[in-house]
């Protein structure tokens, strides 16, 4: 293992202390943030990619279980469609571009001249790796609370914009499953000039208020609603009214030495 500069672990240990993350193995979380690129480059006898791959396997165990918890009445398809929303490489690579991976990674000149920095899947694949390396050096219990709170919760909430789901096709399926007919949007309220709108949308089932969403153009806020609505019918105890984003369900009422290793 090579000797890290002081700037190198300065910058390590700035993240760790951001995220209250007591891990001491610097080396384990800088291989972490080596790009085979770079290993290549340096000729060093590692990269990420054996970490990026254990990494995988404990997202995949840890989210599992928070969706097992937090949505009990979700079928075993809903919950694999969230699953699969939450720990979606573009869902990783947007939250670890938040959490400034592009800045911390490691990479060779050719893949840092094509843009490597700022790639959802190079950024994904890192972010997976170094929940490898949190996972050998700190185990299940001490990291869900992080997971939870740095990348489900954003996760969810990242998944729930247009750019990455379409909730108006999930609650359609899950209503003509459960209600035998399909969910109808009401527009009610157009604030604004002509170049910059506001739509107000409600989504009733059988004449019933499910959920309400707002935005700039009327498919945005009638994703929103939708979105809103499903998770109210997935979650009841729970239901998520205008605003309610910041307040995503976490392992609160749960004890992290509960999670399984």
């Amino acid at each position: 293992m090579r000797l890290l500069r002081p700037e190198r672990a300065e910058q390590l240990m700035r993240f760790l202390n951001r995220y209250n993350l007591p891990m001491k193995n610097l080396d384990l979380l800088d291989r972490a943030l080596t790009h085979s690129s770079y290993a290549f480059e340096h000729q060093l006898p590692y990269d990420n990619e054996r970490l990026e791959f254990l990494g995988d396997a404990v997202l995949s165990l840890i989210v599992s279980e928070y969706l097992y918890r937090e949505f009990p009445q979700a079928s075993e398809g809903e919950l694999s469609k969230q699953k699969a929303a939450i720990v979606s490489r573009p869902v990783l690579g947007k939250r670890a571009q938040e959490m400034g991976f592009g800045e911390m990674i490691l990479l060779g000149r050719g893949e840092e001249q094509s843009g490597g920095r700022t790639r959802p899947v190079l950024l994904g694949s890192a972010l997976e790796a170094v929940v490898g390396a949190l996972y050998l050096e700190l185990g299940a219990a001490k990291i869900t609370p992080w997971l939870i709170q740095e990348i489900f919760e954003p996760g969810r909430e990242l998944s729930h914009t247009e750019e990455f789901s379409d909730f108006k096709s999930q609650l359609q399926e899950y209503v003509q499953k459960h209600f035998q007919t399909v969910p109808e949007y009401e527009l009610i309220s157009e604030t604004g000039p002509d170049h910059s709108k506001q739509f107000e949308v409600v989504v009733k089932i059988k004449g019933a208020e499910y959920g309400r969403g707002t935005g700039h153009r009327k498919k945005i806020a009638e994703n929103q609603a939708a979105m809103r609505a499903y998770w109210t019918l997935i979650h009841p105890q729970r239901s998520l009214s205008m605003g309610d984003e910041a307040e995503n369900p976490t392992f609160r009422n749960c004890d992290a030495s509960d999670t399984k290793s």
